[in-house]
């Protein structure tokens, strides 16, 4: 039994349409925390903002060349 999950582990390959989805609503969620012109508490809140809008934008083009390399 506990190959045969290993084996489903191996096998799964990530889904580049979910993860460009992510990098995009992570990348709108903060850009629209961001614009809303409200001061944020400390300037932690702003380097966290900043690190998720960078991380949002990494996972969405990393996506789109995961789904461009995919052969049709």
């Amino acid at each position: 039994m506990r190959d045969s999950q290993s084996d489903k582990l191996k096998k799964k390959k990530p889904d580049p349409k979910k993860i460009a989805l992510f990098g995009a609503a992570a990348t709108v969620l903060t850009v629209i925390n961001m614009s809303t012109g409200i001061e944020p508490p400390s300037q932690w809140v702003i380097v966290l903002q900043y690190a998720a809008l960078a991380g949002g934008l990494v996972a969405l083009v990393v996506a789109l060349i995961m789904m461009a390399m995919v052969p049709k």
